[in-house]
């Protein structure tokens, strides 16, 4: 008759496994917990437009809060009792994304170049209705058509709601990322793709 003998290994190999599930989570809490510490404390949500970063072409994000308001580059407040603004405004490569660095004299000296263009409009307070997020084609500098990520996102607990992609050809196009819905408590109801024009209200 064999002798059995007893081993740790099924044992350490359920505690390994474990280490590295506290491992991801504590990795994911602290991701979330960074990602909520860069916006302002009062921030509920943001919509976010990015493009890639060695483009010239200068795209603007347009939004219309349930209230009324509506921000751009060139109304960036929204107005008297808005609780939405434009945060960063990007213009393309050459006007936006070179970093510079000062060396030991104060001199400017060559910086990087941001891999990406990132427009943000935050929402400070939610009010009841229907919010509408548009961009708009201020200049196509590009030959090849330019592709846009939107993202709305929510700061606590942090959250991406919805994201979508659109592209650009032409100067003067602009086309709707997406609308959503929310309740008094700020929480989205309803997200739709209705077409929508919210520049020309602005007027130029």
């Amino acid at each position: 008759m064999r002798r059995k003998y007893f081993t740790f290994k099924p044992f350490i190999d359920t505690l390994f496994c474990c280490l590295l599930m506290l491992v991801a989570i504590l990795f994911l809490l602290k991701t979330e917990e960074s990602a909520v510490k860069t916006r302002p404390p009062n921030t509920i949500y943001e919509v976010i437009l990015t493009w890639d970063g060695e483009s010239e072409d200068d795209l603007d994000l347009y939004v219309r809060a349930a209230s009324g308001h509506t921000v751009a580059f060139n109304n960036r407040e929204g107005g008297e009792g808005s609780l939405i603004s434009l945060d960063h405004d990007a213009l393309g490569k050459s006007r936006n994304n070179s970093l510079q660095s000062l060396d030991d004299q104060g001199v400017a000296i060559a910086g990087t170049v941001v891999s990406f263009n990132e427009e943000i409009v935050s929402f400070r307070g939610i009010v009841e209705g229907e919010n509408i997020v548009t961009v708009h084609v201020y200049a196509k500098n590009d030959e090849k058509p330019i592709k846009a990520t939107i993202k709305l996102v929510k700061i606590k607990p942090f959250k991406e709601v919805v994201t979508k992609e659109r592209e650009f050809t032409a100067t003067g196009d602009e086309k709707i990322a997406f609308r959503f819905k929310t309740d008094k408590d700020g929480n989205v109801l309803d997200i739709n793709e209705l077409p929508a024009n919210l520049r020309q209200p602005l007027g130029e």
